[in-house]
């Protein structure tokens, strides 16, 4: 596909994308609009950490340890511990669990120093700012109680080792007045009394930091109350909706167009078919009670008239060679407007001087008659079954240089008869007197009758409905014509709608749409246009008339009502649910609450 092909996928699929946008952004508004307000509160507390004994022994250390960011992130991680949440919860008096407290509380470093950021969420912009400054404080504290405990610690076995010395000095002397005066004695005495006293000293130095020691950190900024709602924020959220509605809408569009296998464009046509479209012929609107009209002659000056001369043309351009004189009208599927084709064919290459005879094969469900207002009653089947001769089962319907067989009676074995010499011998003694023979067959993939008479004939004009035919249809059409050596001359397009065709996509026959509307504005007659004031009847008798289309039962109708409806239903359900699903993740990935407060209303 070229860019080109994607921005007419894009332009026909607008409608899913905009239903799929505006579902989804409504869907973020509208949660936007009942989320609860959220309020947010920093605070800040400043990190350092100095070991109490190298400080005792007069060493100079950084403030944090030899890898600043693991000691800091160290303490990051230590604000967000369950004690630190059980102490702040005990202390505001919160109705909730640890984990629910942690869960409103985001704790991180701020860029490259040694502050960490402490923001809390909450209803209301006062808790908030209660929960940041409780968070912090009992941060300090429990760091402090930490640190507190550590050096107690300490001095608590300075202690032990002070004791020890005592003891030991006590044992020296009692020595010492037992044995007299002894050098050796006196110098362990000596020893002894020097690590007394310098126990002692430790001992009361780590008192002293005990009392003064504040914990690895220090709130240097407090929360403060900031009525500034955080959530929600309904211009981001709507935005977001927008894109994500955006991107789900493009995909549904080139999914449902992945999907949709009907032919789309006269490219995709004639590379499905391999033929050329030698013509595309408006979607035609028939008045009430009509169940066929031959276009060519009772509304020349409509669209779909000049659509045919156009056919007739472009057949006279590939029978360049005169090589072509029996031409198969058919289609892959019923209703694709095949019959109506042969007839106006037939009735146009007449008016253009040809002799043309119009020959019915559809023994099933036979219409050529209905067109020109012949007797069905003996046709094609008494010709072949050998009751009837082909001059006698020839009718004129007006003009002199058109013939009209029609299909007669329903045989036994129609394949059999269309297939057999018999009919080849039809087609040739037809083929000496006329320029033209044009048969009317039913369509390829119902039954076997057009493949039958297939292989007599010179060429085959297979006929596409706009919008309807679809490619596995054409394909397995092409296939059957081509296992016996049928040679399809070209495509009709039929039933093209003008006012959604768009260039090369939609109904995409629009490449050639163009001279319909240009013949329109020739004649000075639009679509629903009427007669100027003061124009003569005649003028008024040749005005094309409203584009008509082939009626439908009110069943069929019905049926393809009840289809758009549940399509749209489904679609709309498809939409609906990828949107809620969107949601759902946005809601829990912003931790906006929304389903928790819905929560109650879902049945299941």
């Amino acid at each position: 596909m070229e860019l080109r092909d994607y921005l007419n996928v894009i332009r026909a699929r607008r409608g899913v994308i905009i239903l799929a946008t505006a579902i989804v952004a409504s869907v973020a508004l509208v949660v936007s609009l009942i989320q609860p307000s959220i309020y947010e509160a920093e605070a800040k507390v400043l990190i350092s950490e100095k070991d109490t004994g190298a400080a005792l022994l007069g060493t100079v250390i950084p403030e944090l340890s030899s890898q600043p960011e693991r000691a800091l992130q160290t303490q990051v991680q230590l604000v967000e511990v369950r004690p630190v949440a059980e102490a702040s919860i005990k202390q505001l008096n919160l109705e909730m669990t640890a984990d629910d407290l942690l869960a409103d509380v985001t704790v991180a470093s701020v860029g490259q120093t040694n502050i960490v950021s402490i923001k809390a969420q909450a209803d209301s912009p006062e808790q908030a700012a209660e929960i940041a400054n409780s968070m912090a404080e009992q941060y300090v504290e429990a760091s402090r109680a930490r640190k507190r405990a550590s050096i107690k610690e300490a001095a608590d076995e300075v202690e032990q080792r002070l004791e020890q010395a005592r003891a030991e000095i006590l044992a020296l002397g009692r020595r010492l007045q037992a044995s007299g005066r002894s050098d050796e004695l006196a110098a362990e005495l000596q020893i002894a009394t020097g690590t007394y006293t310098t126990l002692a000293e430790q001992l009361e130095q780590l008192r002293i930091n005990e009392r003064l020691e504040s914990g690895s950190g220090t709130v240097v900024q407090p929360a403060v109350v900031n009525t500034d709602p955080v959530e929600p924020q309904p211009l981001r959220n709507t935005a977001l909706g927008l894109l994500v509605g955006l991107v789900f809408g493009v995909g549904m569009a080139f999914l449902y167009d992945y999907l949709d296998s009907t032919i789309k464009s006269t490219e995709e046509a004639e590379k499905v078919y391999g033929a050329p479209v030698l013509g595309i012929v408006p979607l035609e609107r028939m008045e009430k009670g009509q169940k066929r009209r031959l276009t060519i002659v009772e509304s020349p000056g409509s669209s779909a008239a000049e659509a045919y001369r156009v056919l007739r043309n472009s057949i006279d351009f590939v029978n360049f060679e005169h090589d072509l004189k029996t031409l198969l009208v058919t289609s892959g599927t019923p209703s694709e407007g095949k019959s109506t084709v042969s007839a106006n064919l037939a009735a146009s290459l007449a008016q253009a001087g040809k002799k043309v005879v119009l020959l019915s094969c559809d023994f099933r469900r036979p219409t050529t008659h209905q067109f020109f207002d012949v007797n069905n009653m003996i046709g094609l089947s008494d010709v072949l079954i050998g009751t009837h001769t082909l001059k006698s089962a020839l009718q004129q319907p007006g003009d002199e240089r058109l013939l009209v067989l029609t299909a007669g009676k329903m045989p036994p074995n129609p394949s059999e008869l269309l297939s057999s010499s018999k009919m080849k011998d039809v087609l040739d003694s037809l083929s000496e007197w006329a320029d033209w023979v044009i048969i009317d067959t039913p369509p390829i993939l119902a039954v076997a009758d057009p493949v039958s008479v297939a292989r007599w004939v010179d060429g085959v004009l297979l006929v596409s409905k706009a919008g309807e035919s679809t490619r596995e249809a054409a394909e397995k059409t092409v296939e059957l014509l081509g296992k016996v050596g049928a040679r399809i001359v070209g495509v009709a397009v039929w039933g093209l709608d003008e006012s959604k065709a768009k260039p090369g996509y939609g109904y995409g026959y629009g490449y050639y749409t163009g001279g319909y509307y240009y013949q329109n504005s020739y004649y000075g007659y639009g679509v629903g246009a009427k007669p100027k004031a003061g124009g003569s009847s005649a003028d008024a008798a040749s005005a094309p008339e409203l584009e008509w289309v082939q009626p439908t039962t009110p069943a069929r109708q019905f049926a393809k009502f009840l289809g758009r409806v549940l399509t749209f239903v489904l679609g709309f359900l498809v939409v609906a649910a990828v949107a809620l699903t969107i949601a759902y993740f946005m809601d829990q990935y912003f931790g906006w609450g929304v389903y928790e407060v819905v929560q109650p209303w879902i049945p299941f």
